[in-house]
């Protein structure tokens, strides 16, 4: 039985998490209400290359962080050599990719776009580099809170993300209305007060002194790491950089609207995949093995089946939501696609098994090569079909290249992982079953919530039904916390 601490630190690390998904739902209806369609789908752009950007100058180092950090943690000084290596190696690798961009970036950028979405490297272009640098380097600040298990240090450090970013920009967008001067400073200047609250907080276990053990360790295993991220951003941003050559940019602004709202549920995937890492790679080094068995499954089936639940809400919802917020009707369009895009997260939820086999296993490569080969295949298929059939075929190819990488994934670990028991109801039946229920809602047209309310019922059976032994546990421990 999973303990309340457990349960607490958890909320603790997902409302962390969830916290620049919450600031972003924030800003959305003045970034929609106060700009027009040109410059809201310009903005969405920059923040894409800011995440581009970040991706590259962390190098997924806080992804592999707690592998290290792990086999070393009960070593006080090395974990501080461990963080001033890192903090160091970021540094200098971060200046000269801002460097090289200030260099050559405006003329990619002037060829990608050719002035039909006002996006350029200066000014803003190059404080969305800046600004993907600065949250690099607070994610692997992040990590030392996650691994060393310290939550509310986690919580506190992006509670001040939040209220920087969203008093900033909002500022900014008052004073300089239809203008992207407020959106793109409040992101870049809360990156600064970031990273120097946490640079204070973290002082005392940082060592400036480069270790080349710990960066050749890094750099070795943290490339396909890398890759597999960079595949993931070019999977999650490519859609509209074929969409903006063949819809209208205000299709285009509503369909990237509903995407941004979707990005929430990722951060609450993320933040409850930072709980439980922990906690399963714990298991593993007790256990001196990769496996799937009870022990690591239990914190799988919690998240898998907190997340389809969290899903169903949230497709429940987000229409009310947007039109409580937005009043202009053109953001409307998109919302008989949001239970098909709920599927393609629903299916992104069962990779992260996965992913934390390969990730402990240092199987890293396997994560990039699988990722690649679906990515290509994303590329190849939008490029076929994008043009003739637009919207609906970017999102149908989504969910079918992460079934793709599902069935990839699961045939490899088949092969290697020591011992697989993994409860294919737990994983599979609930995830499945709400998969085929948003599709054929909308292959039959059947856009209401009296269908999604459905499927809440229907879904409540189940987990009565397929978690009927953990409900009967947790009915015990209740009867005798109140006794």
């Amino acid at each position: 039985m999973i303990k309340f601490s457990f349960i607490k630190d958890s909320l603790l690390y997902t409302i962390g998490n969830a916290l620049p998904m919450a600031a972003s739902i924030i800003l959305l209806p003045f970034y929609a209400n106060y700009l027009n369609a040109t410059h809201y789908v310009a903005l969405s752009f920059y923040i894409g290359i800011s995440l581009l950007f970040q991706i590259i100058f962390s190098f997924s180092f806080e992804q592999y962080y707690g592998v290290i950090y792990t086999e070393i943690k009960n070593d006080e000084n090395k974990v501080k050599i461990l963080n001033g290596s890192i903090l160091i190696y970021l540094l200098l690798y971060g200046s000269v990719i801002i460097f090289l961009t200030s260099l050559f970036g405006e003329p990619i950028l002037k060829n990608i776009f050719q002035n039909k979405i006002p996006v350029s490297l200066y000014p803003f272009g190059i404080l969305s580099v800046i600004t993907g640098f600065l949250n690099a380097i607070f994610k692997v600040m992040m990590s030392t809170y996650i691994y060393s298990q310290k939550p509310k240090i986690f919580f506190v450090s992006n509670l001040i993300n939040f209220f920087t970013t969203v008093i900033i920009s909002l500022g900014g967008l008052f004073l300089f209305p239809d203008s992207l001067m407020g959106p793109i400073y409040g992101r870049f200047l809360s990156g600064v007060i970031i990273v120097l609250v946490n640079y204070l907080v973290l002082k005392k276990i940082i060592v400036w002194k480069m270790d080349k053990q710990y960066i050749k360790e890094f750099i070795a295993k943290s490339w396909g790491l890398f890759a597999y991220t960079l595949t993931l951003w070019i999977a999650g941003n490519i859609d509209r950089y074929f969409l903006k050559n063949y819809i209208d940019v205000n299709l285009l602004a509503g369909y990237d609207l509903i995407m941004k709202c979707f990005i929430g549920i990722e951060f609450i995937q993320n933040g409850l995949s930072m709980a439980i890492i922990s906690n399963v790679f714990d298991v593993w080094k007790k256990e001196e093995r990769v496996s799937f068995t009870e022990k690591s499954n239990r914190y799988f089936n919690v998240f898998i089946l907190v997340i389809t639940i969290v899903i169903a809400l949230f497709v429940l919802l987000l229409p009310y939501f947007i039109q409580l917020i937005i009043g202009n009707v053109d953001y409307y369009y998109s919302f008989k696609y949001i239970g098909i895009i709920g599927v393609g997260y629903i299916l992104r939820t069962l990779t992260y098994p996965y992913y934390f086999a390969f990730l402990y296993s240092k199987n890293t490569d396997k994560v990039f090569i699988f990722n690649g080969i679906v990515t290509l295949i994303q590329i190849i298929l939008s490029m076929i079909f994008i043009s003739k059939y637009g919207l609906i075929a970017a999102i149908l190819i989504s969910v079918i290249t992460k079934i793709i990488l599902l069935v990839l994934y699961h045939i490899n670990i088949k092969k290697w992982v020591y011992e697989v028991k993994i409860n294919y109801l737990k994983w599979f039946g609930i995830t499945g079953f709400s998969s085929t229920f948003y599709l054929l809602i909308f292959y039959f047209r059947l856009q209401n919530n009296v269908w999604n309310l459905l499927l809440f019922f229907l879904l409540g059976i189940i987990v009565l039904m397929v978690y009927r032994n953990e409900l009967r546990e947790l009915r015990k421990r209740y009867g005798k916390l109140s006794n």
